[in-house]
């Protein structure tokens, strides 16, 4: 059928995890795929443990607010939803099967295969599979062979970002291991195209780091260990007798590897970060010893690091070193367009994981695994007496007799005259005063719930407030100091070379060389006729002894007060460009960028 005037609503990923939670929406146009919306908030403790959502309702409400911030249209059909579940929440095996099985064979031996190592009843698992084209060969016993990946999952995972979708106002979509969404993401990009090219990709998530070995985007081995984000930010926090979160912030700014240290705090931090990204190596280069045990040796091209392990700096020089391997961070983004003002390059290989589920499965020029485990939609929880959705059931009918229904009225009829009669009896007989000391000792308590939530609430709003700071230096804003650069740009006249514009409470400061004095005053009286300027006065002008052919020059000008609240206070050197003709003390030509 033809559904004219209905449009497709949008497809999001979304990456949620204990520190925060991102949404992005990818759009492809002629030119490419851009990023369309994005956003990122702190994720509410006790939300999320071990990657998997623990409170789906205020989780809801968490991304029906990202969805605003993000400017995403929710108006039509509603948004579709994709999420990436850490792979220690998935089980994942690979199989062996012949060349050329019928399909429906194929669905049995994968079932068989999930009954015998699947360590939940199979009746409570979504499952799906996907054959790995790029991995046939000839055994030794010469039959020809593919490897088949099995991925399974509780349904209780799965319902439980339904009743999140439910809360946000959103559907539900593809739900998929973060490890191959990493995986589709950087095949995308084009690191992993070449179909001799083995590649090791890490992974470093919050609680947790994933290894694949890879070769034409495919899997070829994969483990999970349990050291990530969370494991160093504690070692930071005991370390230096700090709390979580305030070692949360400093992760940006460790020093890992090749940086000199600001203080001996942040050396010690870079020790203890030093100490946990070498215990990953070990475990990568376990990896592939035992992955080398299976198929015989074999050669690593590259290491491509992601996940928000890549915050730290220098991390691609760290692991080059103690794995003695080419190792790169991996940038999902590098062929996208993509505002720098809201997404920085330093928080790209951070995002691997979110832009790969968000990634459409035909975008991809390279064949990728896509696993759904949602395919199926929502499936019934007999046992869940919490379940959102309606489950059909089949009533069998029986003929009764006549006198069933008239009896049947008696008898309620007879427990309501009864109940009421007890109600009256007990409802008047009761003493007024009990029920105002009942009252009394209700209020109480609720009072002291009531402030022991409130109590609550202020320690996670404080806990919010720190994390959403360190998002915003990770991620970058838009500062609006345009507005004033505007207005210096427009009244500067020629023969002027600013070195240094700085705009603090209201008050702008210039600070140059000019040709001569009347250039210094020219400006002065340019800025001064603005209409978002009060006064204008020059601090000083005059010849330096070493440069008598130019006029070195201050200058300050008041804001208007209702310009100042779209301001912020910021200090910045402004590199020159051929805006305005001036002479500097060099002899060059220069002038003012925006």
């Amino acid at each position: 059928m033809f559904s004219f005037g209905k449009k497709k609503g949008a497809t999001l990923g979304l990456d949620i995890n204990s520190d925060s939670t991102t949404l992005i929406h990818l759009e492809k146009t002629k030119a490419g795929i851009e990023v369309a919306h994005f956003a990122c908030q702190p994720t509410p403790p006790n939300c999320v443990r071990e990657g998997l959502v623990t409170d789906p309702f205020t989780m809801g409400a968490l991304v029906a607010d990202l969805l605003k911030e993000s400017g995403v249209p929710t108006g039509g059909q509603s948004p579709s939803v994709n999420i990436c579940v850490p792979a220690q929440g998935v089980v994942i095996r690979l199989m062996p099967v012949p060349v050329g099985m019928p399909p429906e064979e194929l669905a049995d031996v994968v079932t068989q295969e999930a009954t015998n190592h699947v360590p939940f009843p199979i009746s409570e698992a979504n499952l799906d599979w996907c054959q790995m084209n790029a991995t046939e060969r000839t055994d030794p016993d010469g039959v020809r062979r593919v490897d088949v990946i099995l991925a399974a999952i509780q349904h209780s995972i799965v319902e439980s970002y339904w009743r999140m979708a439910d809360a946000a106002g959103v559907k539900l979509g593809r739900v998929e291991v973060s490890s191959l969404s990493v995986i589709r993401a950087l095949a995308l990009a084009g690191y992993l195209g070449s179909s001799g090219h083995l590649s090791m990709v890490v992974n470093i998530r919050q609680d947790a780091t994933d290894i694949n070995i890879v070769r034409s985007a495919m899997p070829l081995f994969g483990r999970s260990i349990i050291l990530g984000v969370e494991a160093l930010t504690e070692s930071v926090a005991r370390s230096l007798d700090i709390s979580f979160d305030q070692a949360m912030e400093l992760l940006p700014e460790i020093p890992v590897f090749n940086i000199t240290p600001t203080d001996a705090r942040m050396g010690q931090a870079g020790q203890v970060a030093r100490t946990i990204f070498s215990d990953i190596g070990d475990e990568v280069m376990r990896s592939l010893e035992f992955y080398k045990s299976q198929v015989g040796d074999v050669k690593i091209d590259q290491v491509l690091l992601t996940g928000p392990g890549c915050m730290l700096p220098n991390m691609q020089e760290y692991f080059s070193s103690k794995l003695r391997m080419k190792t790169i961070l991996g940038d999902p983004m590098r062929d996208m367009a993509v505002d720098d003002r809201f997404i920085s390059s330093r928080m790209r290989p951070i995002l691997t994981a979110l832009v790969g589920s968000s990634i459409e499965p035909t975008w991809n020029p390279s064949i990728t695994v896509d696993l759904d485990l949602n395919k199926e939609g929502r499936i019934p929880l007999s046992l869940d007496e919490n379940r959102t959705q309606n489950i059909a059931e089949e009533i069998f009918r029986e003929e009764v007799p006549r006198w069933f229904k008239p009896g049947l009225t008696a008898a309620a009829l007879a427990m309501v005259a009864t109940f009421g009669a007890y109600l009256y009896l007990t409802a008047f007989d009761i003493p007024g005063t009990r029920q105002a000391a009942e009252k009394a000792a209700q209020d109480i308590v609720q009072g002291k719930r009531d402030i022991a939530n409130l109590k609550k609430t202020r320690q996670e709003n404080d806990i919010l407030a720190r994390r959403k700071a360190l998002l915003t230096k990770l991620v970058g804003g838009v500062k609006h100091f345009s507005r004033s650069m505007e207005v210096v740009r427009d009244n500067t006249p020629k023969g002027i070379q600013l070195c240094e514009v700085t705009l603090s409470d209201g008050e702008l400061k210039l600070d140059g060389s000019a040709v001569d004095f009347a250039s210094v005053g020219n400006l002065s009286v340019s800025l001064g006729s603005h209409p978002t300027v009060s006064q204008s006065n020059i601090e000083y002008a005059m010849r330096p002894d070493k440069h008598p052919e130019v006029v070195a020059f201050s200058l300050k000008a008041q804001i208007n007060s209702e310009n100042r609240s779209e301001n912020k206070t910021d200090k910045s050197p402004i590199n020159s460009t051929p805006n305005h003709t001036a002479l500097n003390p060099a002899g060059t030509s220069g002038g003012l960028t925006r």
